[in-house]
């Protein structure tokens, strides 16, 4: 594996908002240059809300971010950033942050800076997200959230080389990478090429406890450390704070 992350990621990832950077046990070695993640969840679990707790934490820390969106547009993100006290616009005019938009053509066009005219040009989209990775030019957080409209579009084989084209690019980068994956809509052939892929994997789920939704994160999988492998409850909170839940 390469190098640990230089100091800007190690500390996003070891002291900022403690969960779910630190992610149990790989609070002290941190992730590799490098790495890509999936997160894999249900509709409504959380998974976009934990991908903008990552992004604030790296954001604060001085790194970069270059935030894929296919499931809603990129000012609903802003939005959300602005909810979590992140200045989204501001940090997009320093170059340390830059959406790509793969929702909007959905509605007829897009105004923002990176955009693709149609997700089913997976090259388009490759060569936008590049050009996002561009702009930001540094230390970098690379969020795409999610993979699964792709596979709408798309043969499922091809989105695969997609991203193993995408994982090698963040690689070669010594970026992160955060691939978000709706649980239960994709063949097992795709999830499985997608865990030969990825250096890690998150699963989030839900659970109906009486009256009561409780929410549990997990690590599957990671081949760059020991971890923790049991289910972690964690909450979100007003503010859309998303913190592990300790009882």
């Amino acid at each position: 594996m390469a190098g640990q992350l230089t100091s800007k990621l190690q500390n996003a990832v070891a002291t900022s908002s403690a969960f779910p950077l630190n992610l149990g046990s790989t609070r002290e070695s941190g992730f590799p240059k490098g790495c890509t993640i999936s997160l894999f969840g249900p509709v409504g679990v959380g998974k976009t809300v934990f991908c903008e707790n990552l992004a604030k934490g790296f954001l604060r820390s001085g790194a970069g971010c270059v935030y894929i969106s296919t499931e809603q547009a990129p000012a609903e993100i802003r939005n959300d950033f602005g909810i979590l006290e992140v200045d989204a616009e501001r940090l997009e005019a320093q170059k340390r942050l830059a959406f790509v938009d793969g929702y909007s053509w959905l509605a007829g066009g897009s105004a923002e800076v990176y955009r693709v005219e149609n997700l089913a040009n997976l090259s388009e989209l490759a060569t936008t997200i590049e050009k996002a990775y561009t702009n930001v030019g540094q230390e970098e957080l690379i969020i795409i959230d999610s993979v699964s409209p792709l596979c709408i579009h798309n043969p499922e084989e091809d989105v695969i080389k997609f991203l193993q084209l995408l994982a090698a690019r963040i690689k070669g980068w010594g970026a992160m990478g955060v691939i978000v994956v709706q649980a239960g809509v994709h063949s097992q052939e795709f999830s499985n090429a997608l865990a030969y892929l990825v250096d890690g994997m998150l699963d989030l789920r839900q659970n109906e406890e009486g009256n009561m939704i409780r929410r549990y994160l997990r690590i599957r999988n990671l081949r760059f450390s020991a971890h923790e492998v049991g289910w972690m409850p964690f909450i979100i909170e007003a503010g859309r704070v998303f913190k592990q839940h300790r009882e």
